[in-house]
């Protein structure tokens, strides 16, 4: 099978991570690269081989030999170019968060609905080691009985972009630039995760607490404007639920768990464990893979996956209804955050 033909749009450092992984891959190839920087284009296509650096979005765009893009961009700057490339007739795979309004992102799912063509997010980071997909299996088979809660609770100690790592990177604690903090940069892999062992129903409420002040603040003149924690709680359609507990900051370690619980059993992660209750209201617990729960080497990263499934002809992980989805969440947690009060999204 001939090699997938990728443009990359925007080459800041997610995009470098992308074009490590085509460069071990025999399946993808980047064929071009475009930045409005154009200094940072023709050094990235230099360090990693990429042969074609294009001067404009349309002349990457026009490019036959590339048949699906990688939308890199800020935050704020992803619908344009993705909307461009699907209307250019190529499948995208858009950098999370999908959209910083959910607006924005329903019209790139419509875009790439009308025009044919494979719209997935990268949200899907969650999704590809053994343990999620042996999880979501089970699920899905209805081997837990009916699946009701879900719970993720994730806490670094200290990783803000911006201020603890990658300190060039100053316009990830900047609310008008990525639109949060830590809910919307790490927050986004676990909700799509979340939805996803539940079958991606209908949320219907949504309830939020974030808070801001945890570690050493950011050096002036750089200022701080997002959250270091959230909590969010949300209800479905199907009557299911889930909590998500996500840190940039915190005081704790140890404390990261993911939780599915059906009516039949139960799932504990790291290492996948299912849990049943017998008559006598003993449990049993079963270690289900002797693999590392994040061990995608047999189903490739989020990148490989993507090219994979083109290839194939099928829909890459997190598609793009799915990710309209989270943004929509997304947006009700900090609009709940903000008010106080729970937000119906039932119409």
């Amino acid at each position: 099978m001939a090699q997938l033909g990728l443009g990359i749009i925007g080459t800041g450092r997610i995009a470098q991570s992308h074009l490590r992984s085509l460069a071990r891959s025999t399946e993808g190839k980047a064929l071009c690269v475009f930045d409005v920087i154009p200094e940072r284009a023709t050094q990235t296509a230099a360090e990693f081989g990429v042969p074609n650096t294009a001067r404009t979005l349309d002349e990457l765009l026009e490019r036959r030999d590339v048949e699906a893009c990688i939308v890199c961009t800020p935050p704020t700057a992803h619908m344009a170019p993705t909307v461009s490339a699907l209307e250019a007739g190529k499948h995208v795979l858009c950098e999370k968060p999908f959209a910083l309004d959910p607006s924005e992102a329903e019209r790139m799912v419509q875009t790439a609905e009308r025009n044919k063509r494979f719209l997935s997010v990268c949200s899907a980071r969650d999704r590809v080691g053994i343990g999620p997909r042996t999880a979501h299996q089970l699920a899905a088979s209805g081997a837990l009985g009916k699946v009701y809660h879900v719970r993720s609770s994730a806490f670094r100690v200290r990783g803000r972009p911006g201020i603890d790592m990658f300190q060039d990177a100053t316009w990830f604690i900047d609310k008008t630039r990525a639109g949060g903090g830590a809910l919307i940069d790490i927050g986004v892999y676990r909700i799509d995760a979340l939805l996803w062992y539940l079958g991606y129903p209908r949320v219907t409420s949504v309830l939020c607490s974030t808070y801001q002040g945890i570690g050493t603040p950011a050096t002036p003149p750089v200022v701080q404007t997002v959250e270091d924690h959230a909590v969010v709680m949300f209800t479905c359609d199907n009557g299911a639920s889930g909590v998500l507990e996500i840190a940039w900051a915190s005081n704790i370690g140890r404390a990261d768990t993911t939780l599915v619980l059906g009516t039949a059993a139960g799932l504990r992660f790291d290492p996948l464990t299912r849990i049943t209750a017998g008559a006598n209201r003993l449990l049993t617990e079963e270690r289900l893979i002797a693999r590392p729960d994040g061990d995608s080497s047999d189903f490739g990263d989020v990148t490989i996956q993507f090219v994979r499934a083109i290839q194939a002809g099928r829909q890459p992980e997190t598609p793009a209804r799915e990710a309209l989805e989270v943004a929509r969440v997304i947006d009700a947690a900090y609009r709940s955050a903000a008010s106080g009060q729970a937000v119906s999204l039932v119409s």
